[in-house]
């Protein structure tokens, strides 16, 4: 089963916004049709994105702490790797980088245009959730 990394910015708009192709790819992963990987930092960074007040209007504070409950249950958490330290435009897409390589990740799904740009690392395939949305159908 592939491995795949879901980048903070998919996972944040996936919740709040069922409809979308974010929250089409969070259900595929949580029902099993790929193994999801994250890592603490990825999930403090969704914890942080979602306290922000543009958030708070939409999404509440009880809803954000059972996502993350949910999303700490039914993926396999790992510790960023750090040989990704010094390959992205900051410290922040290096460690998410860092977690698709420790969770041996095929796919690291994004809409970070600095990682987007890379397209590639490490044998794992950097892409859209469009993109990457396509795979799974």
């Amino acid at each position: 089963m592939s491995r795949v990394v879901l980048d903070v910015n998919v996972i944040v708009s996936a919740f709040p916004s069922p409809d979308g192709v974010p929250a089409t790819i969070v259900r595929y992963g949580l029902s099993g049709a790929f193994e999801s990987v994250t890592s603490e930092h990825i999930l403090h960074g969704v914890e942080r994105a979602w306290s922000k007040p543009n958030f708070r209007e939409r999404y509440s504070g009880i809803e954000a702490r059972v996502a993350l409950r949910i999303l700490r249950q039914r993926t396999i958490i790992v510790e960023p790797s750090r040989v990704a330290i010094g390959v992205a435009d900051d410290l922040e897409d290096d460690l998410v980088l860092g977690t698709a390589i420790a969770g041996q990740a095929i796919y690291l799904v994004t809409g970070d245009r600095g990682l987007l740009k890379l397209r590639e690392y490490q044998g794992i395939e950097i892409v859209p959730p469009q993109e990457f949305l396509f795979t799974l159908l």
